[in-house]
């Protein structure tokens, strides 16, 4: 009999510091009426000076996830963990949580997806699954991404975007229990071409040496992106996810009871939301509140909205991500 990777739980973490639009405004040029106008952020959570880092926010978010699943660390079969930001160059983050949380010494795979990470880890989470090489799975998305921005001027045009926070998932295998839940269908996509188009620089080998203080000055240790073109693909590439994964499974668009796009900016979504037809309620935001978390947007998105009602047992959901790479995709979910 077929397994199907059905979602147990969801939780998430943001640290408790929070930055206003008006707070960013004493460290450069810029306002909350600017930050609003062109993202839809008023605030967002930054760590403070005492966090240990991506795999502290992982942690705190999969304890979270297990407590609400009734699961214990020994449970888990697999350990998948999606960030850019990661404690250290090397080793990545999947290792340092299985050590956090005191799991058995499963498999912990890392991805680096950006803001893709939630979409393509539901993809690799379905395939471990439905191969019988995981039961109890753990998908963790973490960011620590304010110490790495140019609060300045300079940076403000990425500095305004970004905050810091943790969603966590716990999926389990089940044979066919008649229910139909589980994840449905998965999309995925990539173009390099787009690499340097929304990146950051360094640290990196195809820069040798050490960081330089002219790397420091022309702001090559800070994330940067061409906007205007980011923002295009970006809905491109949203709409053609969404309208794959319709027409593979015989959907309308109005037959999809929440749709979950990764928090990047809110003009984005808005568009997304009306060339699809669909009313505001069917499509959840809470980039006002965090702002974007990169691979942590969509699991924070989507333990608020359980916690708010918005997404119950049997509803038939649709996940849209864009990120850094180009990477995109999206995944069908009845929850």
């Amino acid at each position: 009999m077929e397994l199907r990777a059905q979602i147990r739980s969801v939780a998430h973490y943001v640290p408790e510091r929070r930055v206003t639009n008006d707070d960013l405004s004493q460290l450069m040029d810029t306002s909350d009426a600017w930050i609003t106008e062109r993202t839809g952020i008023k605030e967002r959570r930054f760590v403070d000076t005492t966090c240990a880092g991506t795999s502290e926010l992982g942690e705190r978010a999969a304890r979270l996830a297990l407590a609400q699943a009734g699961w214990n660390a020994q449970d888990v079969d697999l350990i998948v963990m999606a960030t850019l930001s990661p404690d250290l160059y090397f080793p990545g983050v999947g290792v340092m949580l299985q050590q956090k949380l005191g799991c058995r010494t499963i498999p912990a795979l890392d991805i680096r997806a950006q803001c893709s990470g939630l979409v393509y880890g539901l993809s690799v989470v379905d395939g471990y699954i439905k191969s019988r090489q995981a039961k109890k799975v753990l998908l963790v998305c973490a960011e620590v991404q304010s110490p790495v921005l140019d609060l300045t001027t300079r940076g403000r045009d990425m500095a305004v975007l970004f905050g810091d926070g943790a969603g966590a998932m716990t999926i389990e295998a089940v044979e066919g229990d008649g229910s139909h839940r589980g994840i449905l269908d998965s999309f995925l996509g990539s173009d390099g071409s787009g690499a340097e188009v929304l990146c950051m620089k360094l640290p990196g080998t195809a820069t040798p040496g050490f960081i330089s203080a002219d790397d420091i000055q022309q702001s090559r240790v800070h994330p940067s992106m061409d906007g205007k073109l980011v923002f295009k693909n970006a809905v491109t590439r949203l709409l053609e996810t969404a309208g794959t994964l319709l027409k593979r499974n015989n959907l309308t668009p109005e037959q999809i009871d929440l749709i979950i796009p990764h928090q990047a900016n809110l003009r984005i979504n808005e568009m997304v939301r009306t060339q699809l037809g669909l009313p505001p309620e069917k499509v959840f935001n809470n980039i006002q509140k965090y702002g974007n978390t990169t691979a942590a947007t969509i699991p924070i998105c989507m333990s608020e909205a359980v916690a708010e009602g918005r997404l119950k047992r049997g509803d038939l959901v649709l996940t849209l991500a864009f990120g850094a790479g180009f990477t995109w995709g999206g995944n069908l979910i009845r929850w």
